[in-house]
């Protein structure tokens, strides 16, 4: 608990005042019986001062709402200089596949990519990290972020392409990822490539993805690239999309782009290249948390309300105060 604005609290002193005012207003002596019967109750007298009370306790309960006390309810992260990540993810209809072994059997591996990332993601709460998702379009789901529970979301929200976008376009994908990190405020920016298939764009003048990964090392970023599946994996010569990944320019493009190229045949293995990139990918971090209070002045102001109603009534009935 704390207190946003402490120096209405001064305002606790006037809770006195309705006890001075009242013992100092002016009295007409009024004709009594006194002097015929028992004196006068001190208990009675002692009543008298109960409306004060109730006055004063109404002051104090304003003063503390207007110093608005704030409880703690919880912590946003605002500002971070880690590593600025994208995510490069391929969703082409090849991605559909129920071949990729995990240890409870088969899952697509586009499941498979998403399971992985998001506990990439986990694991890195000081760095920024953004999602590419493509297929013969790129489309930015996520620009580099600090809001973890967004990018999940976004992740989890990935689905195959339709035959609309159905292809695979690596070029495209790089040079879309990089110019969402190009102004990251960070020193280290890395790109990651997930893919399980060959560059096969259907789209007019596609960038070329060699000259892609030229303008990521040009940029000082790093370029690393997983291929899911081998080549020859799902093999239908008739479908260069199941053919498996070109593991040839996947290696030359994490060489041009001064990251490295991994290939993950399993689960198993695709845990383990995050892994890698987890150590690879590490930078002094200055990060700042915001802390996010919930205002508690309501009870307090619906308190002083309470009070100064009880003492209006009281006023008015057994306390009746005349002249």
């Amino acid at each position: 608990m704390r207190l946003a604005e402490p120096i209405w609290l001064g305002l606790i002193g006037l809770a006195l005042l309705p006890w001075i005012w009242g013992r100092r207003g002016l009295r007409v002596a009024w004709p009594t019986l006194d002097g015929f019967g028992p004196g006068r109750s001190r208990f009675a007298g002692l009543l008298r001062g109960v409306p004060w009370i109730f006055e004063g306790a109404a002051i104090v309960c304003l003063a503390v709402a207007m110093a608005r006390p704030q409880s703690p309810g919880g912590h946003v992260r605002v500002a971070g200089r880690g590593v600025a990540i994208v995510a490069l993810l391929d969703r082409s209809s090849s991605m559909k596949a129920v071949d990729f072994p995990t240890d409870h059997g088969p899952i697509s591996r586009l499941d498979a990519a998403k399971a992985t990332l998001a506990r990439f993601i986990q694991q890195r709460e000081d760095d920024l990290i953004g999602l590419v998702k493509f297929a013969n379009y790129p489309d930015l789901d996520a620009a580099p972020t600090l809001d973890q529970p967004f990018l999940l979301e976004a992740v989890r929200s990935i689905r195959p392409a339709g035959q609309v976008d159905d292809g695979t376009n690596l070029g495209d994908a790089i040079a879309f990822g990089l110019g969402s990190i190009r102004d990251a405020p960070t020193r280290r920016k890395a790109l990651i490539l997930l893919t399980d298939g060959r560059n096969a764009p259907t789209v007019a003048r596609p960038v070329d993805p060699v000259v892609a990964a030229g303008l990521v090392r040009d940029l000082g970023a790093r370029l690393y690239t997983i291929a899911i599946g081998s080549e020859g994996q799902s093999k239908v010569k008739s479908d260069l999309e199941n053919e498996g990944p070109d593991l040839a320019l996947l290696t030359k493009l994490a060489e041009v782009g001064n990251g490295n190229a991994f290939v993950a045949t399993d689960s198993k293995a695709l845990g383990e290249i995050f892994e890698e990139i987890d150590r690879l990918e590490k930078s002094p971090v200055a990060g700042t948390v915001r802390t996010i209070y919930r205002e508690e002045y309501a009870p307090w102001a619906a308190s002083a309300l309470v009070w100064l109603g009880v003492a209006l009534i009281g006023v008015r009935g057994r306390f009746r105060r005349l002249p």
